[in-house]
């Protein structure tokens, strides 16, 4: 054998017998190698030790190392010494540093950087450790596989939206550590704009931060300091103190909205606030929530209260107690039945001049309650069922409240359209049936009863409850069938009404007044109208070939409609009752009129309805290599009409007409309008007055129609382009879909965030509308709207928004809204300048969802609560 041969074997059994007593960690010394030689690699490479089951290593699981200068390992002791860009993966853990000693028998490793004046920081190589998702650096770091402990000296960490700084941070267990002359923060700049210092801190991750002293800095400077401080140390849900804002109103200086907030669990909630004014007023609140995913949201919400405006002696002075309770569920029982509740029960004078939101500030003159619990069985034939109680409370005059139960409760039930001829048949399309088996019929039914509050005396608010029940079944029957060119539907529906309660009217000569009594008694009100309709589509096209139009097509639906009702007040039928008043005349009424339900018509109808919708559409030829041409629809218009032939005067309709149109891709057109064919005669005691006579304007004054009423709206909006930026409010996951898709989102100051990725929009829109029923008495109403958001610089924005009446020549409800990103901090300025809800608030606050609550608010507005 070659020495060559020799010396290689003898290298490949050394290497092998190194590799062997690193992986294994055996503790048993080998007579027959040096201690004190270590085995060195020269790799750049990456070496992978399987420490599973070593004695002694205290290591469960596969180590990765690599260095780009050398590895350099004492068998016998298991220490290893890497140089060079240095990596080690152990389970969730990473290590990158310039160096890195091992000791396999402890666990234990060092790493460290090296001294570079060449580098920013002063040292090449710095450790850096990834572990679970949190980053650790600093200049010298030590870690221990088996305890999860260590300790980083002049170091800086991030764990999830926040920095740490400190001479030391030490990990003392796998959450917790300790931070030396700590530093906190979540600005992201080498030299952060704040933070938090504190000479001792403890971070338990994915929790909160303790410290203790704790002093604001800003700039470096020392803003304010604090025996301790908790910071969250997560984003979303966590118990905390909520801070207040500050103000000024005509109650006084205020602090509102000073309160807790406990995150109970992950499906529970509670906060609990309080308002203060130097005036004496003061308001508690409280919002319980819980949620379970999939199945069922809810709320319980209340407030109480005292609101005191005003001096004593002042003529103007008020003093009012306000309470509030409101409830809302949501609960999806399974995919066919929910249970929804929306409760609420309030003082008189709970939400008077109270609400600054402008969203819902004009919302609660009536206050509504409902619960609604619906079914739905779905199949061939699908079914429905809805059941309601429902409760409205109104403010009559100062305290007196009215009270009506409308649905106490209401029962609804239905059967979607059906076919009973059909046996099951289907045909592809709707051909091939038989006349019978398109007649459909469908059916609605529902049950109510009410409890209603009634002034006993007209005129003056006493009140005393009424029940009223009744139920009422609807059977609409019809069928389509295609003749030609024609579409023909006959129809017949049928309704009828259950009432257990009637009135009878009595006239007494003595003194000319109608006495109405009640009587007790089930009845059936029943009634019916029948008819058809046909229609048909008529489409006419030309192709002028000028300017790049190939075609012009006009789409004309006509639609005509016989309809018949009997007169339901016939004595035969005995739903209407008389009396004959002091002139001798006879006057009619329904005897079921305080019912839940209106009454079938007190006359014959038989009525010619005359319906033309207009389609008008233009086609272009293609400006791109694909050839595709380009449609645009140019204006939708309808117009009708129609003919009572039993009537016995003003047999016509008014003409009414509806039309829309998009020019562009920006401006949109809509409005409708009406036209009367009779003439109008003047009242000759009061000329404001007067009604339409059997007088065609056509023969009377030469012209065909009289216009009555008129409404035209024009909208139009111009962005500029979607850009990326980094600029704005921070918007979660969660909250960008639902800004994209049009859901509710509400940021800073109860606003909608600012959108900087939109450089500029403007929305503009006119509304007129004109009602001259009678042509001497016009009334018109107009305003122009405008709404414009741009950004003045990368981190400015500014939004405004106003509506200005045209006839009154007054502006209604301008905002004012700026807001400018600081970076890590952000500033927004709202303001309302006239109004009854005239008002400001500034507010600067920390980005960060975790520290939304350290801000400077001031308000000041006009009125209460």
């Amino acid at each position: 054998m070659s020495l060559f041969r020799l010396l290689t074997i003898c290298f490949i059994c050394l290497f092998a017998l190194a590799a062997s007593g690193h992986a294994q960690g055996s503790g048993v010394s080998d007579s027959l190698q040096t201690p004190l030689t270590p085995a060195i690699f020269q790799v750049d490479t990456t070496a992978v030790l399987d420490t599973v089951g070593a004695n002694g290593s205290g290591i469960d699981s596969v180590v990765t190392y690599s260095a780009k200068d050398s590895v350099v390992f004492f068998p016998t002791s298991k220490r290893m010494f890497m140089f060079g860009e240095t990596k080690i993966k152990h389970k969730e853990m990473g290590l990158n540093a310039e160096q890195i000693d091992m000791n396999w028998n402890t666990s234990q490793l060092d790493a460290r950087g090296v001294a570079d004046s060449t580098d920013s920081t002063g040292y090449r190589g710095r450790p850096e450790m990834i572990d679970a998702g949190e980053t650790y650096n600093g200049t010298e770091l030590s870690y221990n596989f088996k305890s999860k402990k260590g300790r980083i000296s002049v170091a800086d960490t991030k764990i999830g939206d926040g920095f740490y700084y400190g001479d030391k941070i030490k990990k003392v267990d796998v959450n917790v550590l300790f931070v030396g002359d700590g530093r906190y923060t979540t600005c992201d700049l080498e030299h952060p704009h704040y933070y938090f210092g504190s000479s001792e801190m403890k971070v338990q991750l994915k929790d909160k931060i303790v410290a203790r002293p704790v002093t604001l800095y800003i700039d470096d400077v020392p803003i304010f300091a604090l025996p301790f401080g908790v910071f969250p140390n997560q984003r979303g849900r966590r118990s905390g103190i909520i801070a207040p804002a500050y103000g000024e109103d005509s109650r006084g200086r205020f602090l509102e909205h000073l309160g807790y907030y406990w995150a109970i669990s992950d499906y529970t909630d509670i906060s609990f606030r309080a308002d203060g004014y130097t005036g004496g007023s003061w308001r508690l609140l409280s919002d319980f929530r819980y949620a379970l995913r999939y199945t069922f949201t809810g709320s319980l919400s209340g407030f109480v209260g005292r609101d005191i405006t005003g001096e004593s002696t002042d003529p103007s002075f008020t003093d009012q107690r306000r309470f509030s309770v409101s409830m809302n569920h949501s609960h999806t029982i399974n995919p066919t039945t929910q249970l929804i509740v929306n409760a609420t029960v309030a003082s008189a004078t709970a939400y008077r001049n109270s609400n600054y939101d402008p969203r819902t500030r004009f919302a609660n003159d009536n206050i509504l309650s409902n619960v609604t619990f619906t079914k739905r069985w779905e199949g061939a034939t699908a079914h429905s069922l809805s059941i309601n109680m429902s409760r409205s409370q109104r403010t009559i005059a100062g305290d007196t409240v009215q009270v009506d139960y409308d649905n106490l409760p209401a029962i609804s039930f239905s059967r979607q359209q059906s076919f009973p001829f059909r046996f099951g048949k289907i045909s592809s399309g709707g051909e091939g049936y038989k006349w019978y088996e398109l007649i459909s019929y469908s059916y609605t039914g529902d049950f109510r009863h009410a409890l209603n509050d009634v002034q006993k005396t007209p005129g003056v608010n006493v009140f005393e409850q009424k029940s009223k029940l009744g139920a009422r079944h609807s059977i609409p029957i019809s069928a389509s069938a295609k003749i030609g060119y024609f579409s023909f539907t006959p129809f017949f529906n049928y309704s009828e009404v259950w009432y257990n309660k009637g009135v009878k009217k009595e006239f007494n000569m003595a003194d000319s007044s109608v006495t109405t009594s009640e009587f007790s008694r089930f009845s059936a009100v029943r009634s019916y109208n029948m008819g058809v309709s046909a229609s048909t589509k008529i489409y006419g096209i030309i192709q002028p070939g000028i300017a790049g139009i190939t075609g012009l097509r006009h789409q004309i639906t006509p639609t005509l409609t016989y309809s018949f009702n009997p007169d339901f007040s016939r004595p035969s039928f005995g739903y209407y009752d008389s009396y004959i008043d002091a002139n001798g005349t006879e006057q009619k009424y329904y005897k079921y009129e305080n019912g839940l339900y209106g009454g079938p018509p007190a006359r014959e109808q038989q009525i010619l309805g005359l319906n033309i919708g207009n389609v008008f559409e233009m086609k272009t030829a293609s400006r791109d290599s694909a050839g595709q041409e380009n449609k645009f629809r140019l204006l939708n218009l309808g117009v009708g009409v129609s003919y009572d032939f039993v009537r016995d005067s003003l047999k016509f309709s008014e003409i009414g007409m509806n039309y829309n149109t998009t020019i562009g891709s920006s401006l949109n057109l809509s409005g409708s309008a009406s036209f009367n064919l009779y003439q109008f005669a003047k009242d000759q005691t009061n000329p404001q007055t007067g009604r339409r006579i059997n007088k065609f304007l056509l023969k009377e004054e030469g012209k065909l129609a009289q216009l009555t009423n008129f409404s035209f709206t024009m909208s139009t909006s111009f962005s500029g382009e979607k850009k990326s930026t980094k600029a704005g409010p921070i918007v979660s996951e969660e909250d960008s879909i639902k800004r994209a898709t049009g859901g509710v989102y509400v940021g800073l100051s109860d606003q909608v965030p600012p959108d900087f990725s939109i450089p500029w929009r403007l929305d503009l829109s006119w509304t007129f509308s004109q009602n001259q029923s009678n042509p001497d008495v016009i009334i018109r109403n107009s305003s122009l709207s405008a709404a414009l958001g741009f950004n003045l610089t990368e981190f400015w924005k500014f939004e405004t928004s106003t509506s200005y009446d045209l006839v009154r020549r007054e502006f209604l409800s301008p905002r004012v809204s700026v807001y400018r990103d600081l970076h890590c901090w952000e500033m927004s300025l709202s303001w309302e300048p006239i109004g009854q809800f005239r008002q400001y608030r500034l507010e600067i606050r920390l980005k960060s969802p975790l520290l939304q609550d350290v801000k400077v608010t001031k308000t000041d507005r006009a009125g209460g609560f």
